[in-house]
């Protein structure tokens, strides 16, 4: 038996979702809205902070600035004043993850979007998921090549 779970490198999610107008007009939907199309979270979830830190990050990304860990850290604060505070220990997890994922890098202690790029946040994302499909497409392009070449 081939141990599956040992192979998997990473997954792509994207989701077809429709984007009504009234989704449009508050950013927290839009954020949502783009962390659900992105597969960052899944229907019904409702974690809040990676989207909190996901609108801080595109924030920072918008005003050409590469926040640190202590920066993403005080916007978060200020973006859930009233709110219940965050722990860093989950937002070190979060902004890991984002990592891992490939969703953003860090590079001398700062945060950036993608590989660190300047430029509109859908050509970023749409050449990171590119980047992913194409290596999957790779590997499976030569299962199916061993494949046929079986009969």
């Amino acid at each position: 038996m081939i141990p599956e779970s040992k192979l998997i490198k990473s997954e792509i999610t994207l989701r077809d979702l429709s984007l009504p107008d009234d989704i449009k007009l508050a950013r927290k939907s839009l954020i949502r809205w783009l962390a659900l199309s992105l597969g960052l979270i899944s229907p019904n979830e409702s974690r809040m902070l990676l989207l909190d830190i996901l609108e801080v990050l595109i924030s920072f990304h918008v005003k050409n600035e590469q926040p640190t860990t202590v920066q993403i850290l005080e916007a978060l604060e200020k973006l859930r004043s009233g709110e219940k505070k965050c722990h860093p220990k989950a937002v070190y997890y979060h902004l890991l993850r984002l990592k891992e994922s490939g969703f953003i890098s860090r590079k001398k202690g700062q945060y950036y979007i993608g590989d660190g790029d300047s430029g509109k946040l859908s050509q970023i994302f749409r050449r990171i998921y590119s980047q992913k499909s194409d290596s999957v497409f790779k590997k499976i392009d030569e299962a199916f090549s061993s494949v046929e070449s079986g009969y």
